[in-house]
C-alpha cells in the first residue's frame, strides 16, 4: 500500500497545507455563486444540489491529501549505487503542520460551508450534513490502528525525537478538539458530535478485535497490515487519554455555561466509565 503523500491523485505541489488552503480560499468564493451560476429556468435545484455536492467532495478531498501526511512513509526507489535509504518517515514538522491545518480548517466547524441559503434549498434537515459525515470519516482515519502502529514502529526505527509519534498525534488532536474544557466554554452541535467521535475512536484501540488469520499466513504479516494492535503500544496510549480526559471533564463540569454542553460533557464522561471499567 503506498503511505507516501507525495504521491497521490490531484496533487501537484510539494505541500499538500499550502495547495489545500489556496484551494480552499477558491471555494470559499465560489460557494456563494453557486445559486446565481447554476440557476435555469424551471430547475428544481438539482443543478445547486449537485453542484454543492460537488463542493464539498472536493472540499473533503484537500482534507485527505493533508492527512496522509500523518503517518507518511516516504518510499524513494533506489538501485544499490545510490545512496540512502529506502524509507524513511515524513519529516515531523510537515506532520505537525498537516494536524494543524486539519484543526483550523475541518474539526473548528467549517460554517462556510454551512450556507443555509444553500442548504434550505437542497438538503431536507433530516440526516448528517456533509459537514459532519467528513469530520468524522477524517479523525477515524487519524486515529486507526494501523496509522498508529505504522507511526509506532517508526518512532522505535527512527526515533522519538525526530517522528512525530501516535502519543503525539492523540496528544495534539485532543488540544484542539477538547479547547473548550479549558475555556470553561460551551460548544456547538458539530464539536459535541466530533469529540463523541473522538472518544469512541480511543475506545475502540483500547481492546481491538483479534483479526482473523487465514491458514497458513504468518500472523507477523498480520501485525505489519495493522491488523493486530492488542500487544502493542497503542491501546495503552488510547486508555492513558481517555483516563486523563475524563478527568479533565469532570473537573470542568461546574464551569460549564450551556446546558446542552454539560449533557454532553456527563454522557461522555459516563461513556469512558463504562470503557475503561467493564461489568
Amino acid at each position: 500500500q503506498n503511505y507516501d503523500p507525495r504521491s497521490q491523485t490531484e496533487d501537484l505541489g510539494d505541500n499538500a497545507m499550502k495547495a489545500s488552503a489556496y484551494g480552499i480560499k477558491n471555494l470559499t468564493r465560489i460557494l456563494p455563486q453557486l445559486p446565481i451560476w447554476t440557476k435555469e429556468e424551471a430547475d428544481t435545484y438539482e443543478n445547486l444540489k449537485n453542484m454543492y455536492a460537488q463542493l464539498t467532495i472536493q472540499f473533503g478531498r484537500y482534507m485527505n491529501h493533508v492527512s496522509k501526511n500523518v503517518g507518511g512513509i516516504y518510499e524513494t526507489f533506489k538501485s544499490v549505487e545510490q545512496p540512502g535509504d529506502v524509507y524513511a518517515p515524513t519529516p515531523k514538522i510537515l506532520q505537525q503542520q498537516a494536524v494543524a491545518f486539519l484543526q483550523a480548517q475541518l474539526f473548528e466547524t467549517p460554517y462556510w460551508l454551512l450556507n443555509k441559503d444553500i442548504l434550505n434549498k437542497v438538503n431536507s434537515p433530516s440526516s448528517n450534513e456533509n459537514v459532519i459525515n467528513t469530520q468524522g470519516s477524517v479523525l477515524h482515519s487519524l486515529l486507526s490502528g494501523s496509522r498508529l502502529f505504522r507511526m509506532a514502529i517508526m518512532r522505535d526505527r527512527y526515533g522519538k525525537a525526530s517522528v512525530y509519534g501516535p502519543d503525539d498525534l492523540v496528544t495534539d488532536l485532543e488540544k484542539g478538539i477538547w479547547k473548550e474544557l479549558s475555556a470553561h466554554s460551551g460548544s456547538d452541535p458539530y464539536r459535541r458530535n466530533l469529540q463523541k467521535e473522538y472518544v469512541a475512536a480511543l475506545i475502540a484501540l483500547i481492546n481491538p478485535a483479534q483479526p482473523e488469520i487465514p491458514s497458513g499466513l504468518p500472523r507477523g504479516l498480520i501485525l505489519f497490515l495493522g491488523g493486530d494492535i492488542r500487544n502493542t503500544d497503542i491501546p495503552s496510549i488510547a486508555r492513558g487519554h481517555l483516563v486523563a480526559l475524563r478527568r479533565r471533564i469532570l473537573a470542568s463540569l461546574p464551569g460549564i455555561p450551556d446546558k446542552l454542553s454539560k449533557y454532553h460533557l456527563e454522557d461522555v464522561a459516563e461513556r469512558i466509565r463504562q470503557a475503561l471499567e467493564p461489568k
